[in-house]
């Protein structure tokens, strides 16, 4: 069960425990005019890679996962970001300069299986919106054809993120994933709950995955 919200909410107060502000007014959402020309390309060409033809797209990701002062934001990546489209573009060049680049292309391809497990029905599969941007989907659990329509667009808005925060320097992007291990313990187990990690180990965590241009 994938409990995003929940999640998030544990992590902000794990956060400020560790020292991080809220920011009073969170930074917009990343739209293709805000990313530089060459990355904004690198987008689009995605887009097309996983299906899409409109020749002038509306790509619209989500809010910030969370927002700290000083242009901090942290972006709470849960089972459903891990798979092959998320792997893909994370080929692209300019995402050398990711610190989570590496880490994340390893997770993506190792835990497929988590996010079939999660998003493998309904919605979190496929929804008219989607399918709107990249064509109809597979069946189920199959990547032939036209695949997860949901699974593209969540990959693709992701790497629109880390576009912006390459193209922002008044934005620090830090990503954390729920396989990730701080000191020893999942973050899973922190997110849950069920486990603890001084609030200094938590911190350097961040800084060690913190984007900074």
């Amino acid at each position: 069960m994938v409990r995003t919200g929940q999640r998030a909410a544990v992590l902000r107060e794990l956060l400020k425990e560790a020292g991080f502000q809220p920011a009073t007014v969170a930074p917009n959402p990343p739209r293709l005019h805000d990313i530089d020309d060459d990355l904004a390309g690198s987008i689009l060409d995605t887009y097309r890679t996983f299906g899409g033809t409109d020749h002038d797209p509306a790509l619209r990701p989500g809010a910030w996962d969370l927002a700290f002062k000083g242009g901090l934001v942290v972006e709470l990546d849960e089972e459903l970001h891990f798979n092959r489209y998320r792997s893909q573009t994370l080929t692209a060049e300019w995402t050398d300069e990711l610190p989570w680049q590496t880490g994340y292309r390893h997770q993506s391809e190792e835990r497929e299986a988590s996010c079939l497990s999660a998003g493998s029905w309904g919605k979190r599969w496929t929804n008219p919106s989607c399918e709107r941007m990249f064509g109809p989907a597979a069946e189920p659990r199959s990547f032939e054809g036209g695949g997860a329509p949901r699974w593209k667009q969540r990959a693709l808005y992701d790497s629109m993120k880390d576009a912006a925060a390459l193209s922002n320097s008044a934005l620090s992007l830090a990503r954390l994933s729920v396989f990730d291990n701080v000191d020893g313990m999942s973050l899973t187990s922190l997110l849950d709950r069920s486990a603890t990690v001084s609030p200094a180990s938590l911190r350097q965590c961040v800084e060690s995955r913190l984007l900074r241009t």
